[in-house]
């Protein structure tokens, strides 16, 4: 073996893995200087405007790809056997479908799942939140819906009513146009209308805006206080295949807005 050679060889690849590191270093430094410098600016411009946040602002990938929508595969049999406790015929032409017995309702369209079940325990569901959002999971696992996927958006009380909504999650963030909204009555129906849609994979990738691009180029009004900001998908119009990234931005007085991840447009 030429050790001679083989020396300069070893020496050529350290010196161009030391000059490619050097570079990485002072690439990635100089993208944190700009992002810091950036948020001092952004800071600056929304306390000059007299906007407050009042909640933490999460930190995304740049790089998050679409996602794209198709129709959730129910199971009509089974959610025979949950609601009405037997195998109801139906006709089997696709959608929509609707099945009304004994009182009971369950209806599919290309949009929406809606149930209408009377439970025998349906008055101890309603005697508290938590008895009824644990049942209420448990119920939705025998629809379909994975417990790890659902997030607690609202909880809501009323006299002879409880409602929960969730919204549903992939890969941990929020699907904010796909929510499951449940309510239970004191006479212990219980009434659910879920997604008929849902995400089956991400499509292609896109650089993201951060939240304090949003902030700052979003119009947002002076004086406004923000409760909380999110990242999640939605879909810009109804009814589109794919989702986009976008921010949620849910104001003091109950607004929310939305905006999309890749180009900064408010979404309506």
């Amino acid at each position: 073996m030429d050790w001679s050679k083989a020396k300069t060889i070893l020496i050529i690849t350290f010196l161009i893995l030391n000059v490619f590191m050097l570079t990485m270093i002072l690439f990635t430094g100089s993208n944190e200087l700009f992002r810091n410098d950036y948020i001092r600016y952004a800071k600056d411009y929304l306390t000059s405007r007299d906007i407050e946040i009042k909640s933490d602002i999460p930190r995304v990938p740049k790089s998050t790809g679409k996602v794209l929508y198709a129709t959730k595969e129910y199971n009509v049999k089974a959610l025979c056997r949950l609601v009405f406790g037997q195998e109801i015929p139906f006709s089997d032409n696709g959608t929509p479908i609707e099945i009304l017995f004994g009182g009971e309702k369950l209806i599919l369209t290309d949009d929406e799942l809606y149930i209408e079940d009377r439970l025998p325990e349906g008055e101890l569901w309603f005697s508290d939140f938590n008895t009824f959002e644990e049942n209420l999971i448990n119920y939705l696992s025998n629809i379909g819906f994975n417990k790890l996927n659902l997030y607690l958006e609202n909880f809501s009380e009323y006299e002879k009513a409880k409602e929960i909504v969730f919204t549903i999650k992939y890969k941990k963030l929020n699907v904010f146009d796909q929510q499951i909204s449940a309510t239970i009555d004191n006479e212990g129906k219980l009434t659910i209308t879920a997604p008929s849609k849902e995400i089956k994979k991400e499509n292609g990738k896109g650089e993201v805006l951060s939240a304090y691009q949003i902030l700052v180029t979003g119009g947002l009004p002076s004086g406004v206080k923000i409760e909380d900001i999110d990242i999640g998908y939605r879909r810009v119009s109804e009814g589109d295949l794919y989702g986009v990234p976008v921010w949620r931005i849910i104001t003091e007085d109950g607004g929310t807005m939305f905006y999309n991840g890749y180009t900064g447009e408010r979404l309506y």
